[in-house]
């Protein structure tokens, strides 16, 4: 009798199953399995051990998330259900995406502390400690409170106001500075709120190693609480590379999805790390948390960003032109806030593009996910990708006519980048469209094709 070894049998069956003629997946494939996996009882969501691999699994993350499929938004509440072979963590990223999607919307608030250090070879300008305590919630608004009062940030979502406390540097303590931002936009392109207080990017890099097809993921526990270790392979900034890494190693919580220690570094050297701590979920907020109210007879700046709150049905009237709207949406995002400017700030890259004029913006979520779609006059002007990666990054969108929907005929461009937010942007009939937040690639399609007029 012969006996086949493992590594024989597996190459011969691969082979074997290589060589069937099976068509190639439809660009919403993975959206859609995802979808019905999601659907499925977890029960009948059948997890396997999986095979250990030969292939390097660090591959460049610019690459991962042009090929990858939906980037997972920051904060999303992760199922505690991850069935252990041995000891080993043996979900993969389609089962884990579908156990995401599947109690997504269950995370209402969070709060906790961020510790945030820069070394002297990884800052601009010096090197040191800050601490700051957060609050959060789904319907997007943020309370921030910096080491002994010195600095307290607040935005209430309902009324679009951001107000600011920040106490002068001066030896002995200063006076509190005081200043209020009302009318600020839903999200981007348009200046909006304050955002999660990692950084955007380093979120980004989690969302895309989660849905790459094969993630190596190791668990941990951090802060008494389960976690998965990744460690992540980047490309530093063309601009100032000596102060961006080649390197992240991010502990990600397995309850929330959020990161909780960010530790980014350059040829081993450490950088910059960023610790949440003492995480807290689902606990209620207190009243008047996200409104500050300076003292009476304090001296207060007052801006306005210009985007006013408004019913959906009063657009056309105020914008001079019907609002697209989807007909379309993944399950669970509702429509949350709907503004409308006059004028707003420039977008694009180093705020390139024109001066906005009649901006709308819509603001879907789900969660602490959120989807925004905006529109604006087009003008005579020149126009570039609104929602572009930073300065230094190369952006490499990908060319997207579209093809039904109010949109139709329209010469769009589709960019899932690591560092960048997932997006649609094109010019249609005198307006500028933008379709942004965590979707997939069919997703993001789908929504922007069933846009129709209001």
């Amino acid at each position: 009798m012969t006996t086949e070894t493992p590594t024989t049998r597996d190459d011969e069956l691969g082979a074997a199953l290589r060589a069937l003629d099976t068509p190639e997946h439809g660009p919403d494939f993975a959206s859609d399995l995802r979808r019905r996996l999601a659907e499925e009882p977890v029960s009948r969501v059948a997890v396997l051990p999986r095979a250990r691999r030969r292939r390097s699994w660090r591959r460049p993350l610019v690459a991962v998330a042009a090929a990858g499929a939906a980037l997972l938004a920051i904060a999303l509440p992760f199922s505690d259900r991850l069935t252990q072979v041995g000891g080993t963590e043996v979900a993969s990223a389609a089962e884990i995406q579908a156990q995401v999607r599947a109690s997504l919307g269950s995370l209402q608030t969070m709060s906790g502390g961020v510790v945030s250090r820069c070394t002297r070879a990884g800052c601009l300008d010096k090197a040191g400690e800050s601490r700051w305590r957060f609050v959060l919630t789904s319907d997007g608004n943020l309370r921030l409170e910096g080491p002994t009062a010195r600095e307290v940030v607040t935005y209430d979502a309902a009324r679009g106001v951001l107000q600011t406390a920040q106490r002068s540097a001066s030896i002995g303590g200063g006076p509190v500075f005081y200043a209020e931002q009302r009318g600020v936009a839903p999200g981007p392109p348009d200046l909006g709120p304050p955002t999660w207080v990692l950084p955007e990017e380093l979120g980004a890099y989690v969302r895309a190693l989660l849905a790459a097809e094969d993630p190596r993921v190791r668990e941990v526990t951090y802060d008494g609480r389960p976690a998965w270790a990744l460690d992540i392979e980047t490309v530093p900034n063309a601009i100032v590379p000596e102060y961006t890494g080649d390197q992240f190693e991010i502990t990600v919580d397995r309850e929330t999805g959020l990161p909780v220690r960010v530790v980014e570094s350059k040829e081993g050297t450490v950088l910059r790390e960023l610790r949440v701590r003492a995480l807290t979920v689902n606990e209620p907020v207190a009243p008047g948390t996200f409104r500050l109210e300076p003292p009476s007879g304090a001296e207060v700046s007052r801006t306005d960003g210009g985007f006013r709150r408004v019913d959906l049905d009063d657009v056309r009237e105020l914008a001079g032109y019907a609002p697209l709207v989807p007909s379309w949406l993944p399950d669970g995002y509702e429509l949350a806030e709907v503004a409308v400017a006059e004028r707003g700030f420039p977008t694009g890259r180093e705020a390139g593009n024109p001066p906005a004029r009649k901006v709308v913006s819509l603001s879907y979520r789900r969660g602490f996910d959120q989807i925004v779609l905006t529109t604006r006059l087009a003008g005579d002007g020149t126009w570039s990708d609104p929602l572009a990666t930073g300065e230094g990054y190369v952006d490499d969108p990908e060319p997207l006519p579209i093809r039904r929907g109010a949109a139709r005929g329209a010469q769009a461009e589709l960019l899932i980048a690591p560092r960048g937010i997932p997006h649609v942007w094109g010019l249609h009939d005198g307006l500028v469209l933008t379709v942004a937040g965590g979707l997939s690639r069919g997703e993001l399609v789908r929504v922007t094709e069933s846009l129709e007029r209001r």
